[in-house]
């Protein structure tokens, strides 16, 4: 039987695995963004920053957080460029670094940790753009752009979280759900 997958690699999609036995706290999960492969060297997942990170990022869509209506303090930059102003951290920018913490994007745990993301709503589109450092480099590849819809985004994190949520044993008391 195959895995269950949530979304597509274009935007953003899960692959999640059965559930190991022997293992409490661990799942392997695929996570695609972009078009790009995430977690090809790693998809071990710790299953409780998981839960968490998507019931957080989900909790914003819901609340609005992310995308209230707020000056547009890029002018006519594009989401590449913004993107750039962010990971730099551009100091410029009146409220770039509340931004920057507010729309950074796909901090689903320590398998993506080498991935710089960022949900950026500009010029009335919502656009994902996704950064894979090299290891050990500190520096990047090319930044990945594409337009997504929050819907699409949501429903993928939902539906995995419901799957890993309902497989998991352990304390599921911070989940907002």
């Amino acid at each position: 039987m195959p895995n269950p997958v949530f979304g597509d690699t274009s935007s953003l999609r899960f692959e999640i695995a059965p559930k190991d036995p022997a293992s409490f706290s661990m799942r392997s999960v695929d996570i695609h963004a972009a078009g790009a492969h995430l977690t090809a060297r790693d998809n071990s997942a710790y299953v409780p920053s998981l839960l968490f990170r998507l019931d957080r990022t989900l909790r914003s869509f819901r609340e609005q957080t992310r995308f209230r209506p707020r000056p547009d303090i890029f002018g006519e930059l594009g989401p590449e460029a913004i993107h750039r102003l962010l990971a730099d951290e551009a100091e410029e920018f009146a409220g770039g670094d509340e931004v920057s913490d507010l729309w950074t994007f796909l901090d689903f745990g320590d398998t993506v940790l080498h991935v710089l993301g960022f949900l950026i709503p500009t010029q009335g589109r919502l656009y994902l753009t996704v950064d894979m450092l090299r290891p050990g480099e500190g520096n990047s590849q090319a930044i990945r752009i594409v337009e997504v819809r929050e819907q699409a985004l949501a429903q993928s994190m939902s539906a995995t979280l419901d799957l890993v949520a309902a497989d998991y044993d352990g304390d599921k008391s911070s989940l907002q759900r």
